[in-house]
């Protein structure tokens, strides 16, 4: 029995040697976790609400999602956003709110929104405004016409939650993004694109089973409430 054990120790302990060394995003889950509950008891988040509730808040994404995403790019610090399905500016003003917190004097969203009728950013707040870039449009004219930037940081996909376009957007969008890039859902829960990506973002080691770390091409992923986000890894990395 003592022999067995001895044996089983020497496998596990060299099966350790493939596990990744990515402790520094661990913290992503701590420090997010604490902007969000900054956010959620702020002066902007009852302004935000308050701004919703006059609007009607049937379309637009809850205020714990909101607190997440704000928490989300607060962590991640992006020059550079896109995002899908901008509809009345509820998710671009938390985005924007965490780029003046964050002092991202230089940073900017691109908020795309294929509703003609619906009015687009308009709970973003005034003060906010300089750093949103309101696009009307399919996403797949603007991608074909290529007229959004080459290299992103964030993107953020809530436009149609159809499984095949949810997966056409992650995967447009994941070769856009730079190392340590912030790919982020809404509604994930509606269907099974989002698991299923992250998934494919997988590489295992054929012997142990686990995680190699040289082939996966993420460096952490998780899901608080509706949101879904996966930060991106250089496969060479």
């Amino acid at each position: 029995m003592r022999g067995l054990s001895r044996t089983w120790w020497r496998r596990a302990k060299k099966a350790n040697q493939h596990e990744p060394v990515s402790m520094r995003f661990y913290n992503v889950w701590e420090t997010v976790s604490r902007f969000a509950a900054e956010n959620r008891t702020s002066d902007f988040m009852a302004e935000m609400t308050r701004r919703r509730d006059a609007h009607g808040s049937e379309g637009m994404m809850g205020l714990l999602d909101c607190a997440t995403l704000y928490g989300l790019t607060r962590w991640q610090r992006p020059t550079v956003v896109v995002e899908s399905g901008g509809f009345v500016g509820m998710s671009s003003a938390f985005i924007l709110k965490a780029f003046v917190d964050e002092g991202l004097t230089t940073a900017k969203l691109y908020s795309i929104e294929w509703d003609a009728d619906c009015e687009q950013g308009a709970l973003v707040p005034d003060e906010l405004r300089p750093q949103f870039v309101p696009l009307w449009g399919k996403v797949e004219d603007f991608v074909k016409g290529d007229q959004l930037p080459a290299s992103i940081d964030m993107f953020l996909h809530d436009s149609s939650h159809s499984y095949r376009h949810m997966l056409w957007e992650f995967r447009e969008f994941w070769e856009r993004l730079r190392d340590r890039g912030l790919l982020v859902s809404h509604d994930v829960n509606l269907n099974a694109a989002f698991p299923e990506f992250v998934t494919k973002t997988y590489a295992h080691n054929k012997k142990t089973g686990r995680l190699d770390a040289q082939r996966t091409s993420h460096y952490e992923w998780g899901r608080w409430g509706y949101i879904g986000f996966v930060i991106k890894k250089e496969k060479a990395d």
